[in-house]
């Protein structure tokens, strides 16, 4: 124990978080080896910091791209769970990294959460979507709206999938 600087696992998470650090969160994923892929998920999925912002609103208000990737790698981790104040989702968070911070990384942020799950159409306690609150970012809001209509639509876009184009093996 004295070999340990005394931060907890839920500590090592939002600092991962905050400060796009991906190492800490495989350090406790090797500290949770013996856990089921359900219990480490439940147990990332309840990783709030003092605000009640979770792990992946954390990333997504510092430009944690790398440790949000991460974070996607967990078997059934959220990607749409609300904070406690407006109800917002990570990608609302993002929106607003994009607009305020660094327009780049964040949709680099959102194309990515959008990849890996999260829902465009989810509104907050104030009626927004995501793509709402983006202002004079045109590229921001087109991959908004796309991924929304995949997601109204069923389709998923599919790199084996020609349509077509691709001869079958059969006679």
């Amino acid at each position: 124990m004295a070999s340990e600087e005394g931060a907890s696992p839920r500590e090592l998470i939002v600092e991962a978080c905050r400060r796009d650090q991906p190492h800490l969160i495989e350090q406790v994923l090797q500290g949770m080896d013996s856990q089921s892929n359900e219990e480490v998920a439940a147990f990332f999925n309840g990783v709030t910091d003092a605000l009640g912002n979770h792990a992946l609103h954390v990333c997504a208000m510092y430009g944690s791209y790398d440790t949000m990737d991460s974070l996607f790698d967990i078997q059934y981790f959220e990607c749409d769970p609300l904070t406690r104040m407006d109800k917002d989702t990570p990608l609302h968070t993002a929106v607003r990294y994009a607009n305020e911070k660094d327009a780049e990384l964040g949709l680099a942020m959102i194309e990515m959460m959008c990849e890996a799950g999260c829902d465009p159409r989810v509104r907050n306690k104030h009626g927004q979507k995501p793509v709402d609150l983006v202002y004079n970012k045109q590229d921001i809001k087109s991959a908004l709206q796309k991924a929304e209509y995949i997601l109204a639509e069923g389709i998923r876009e599919d790199p084996d999938n020609h349509d077509g184009d691709s001869a079958s093996d059969s006679d």
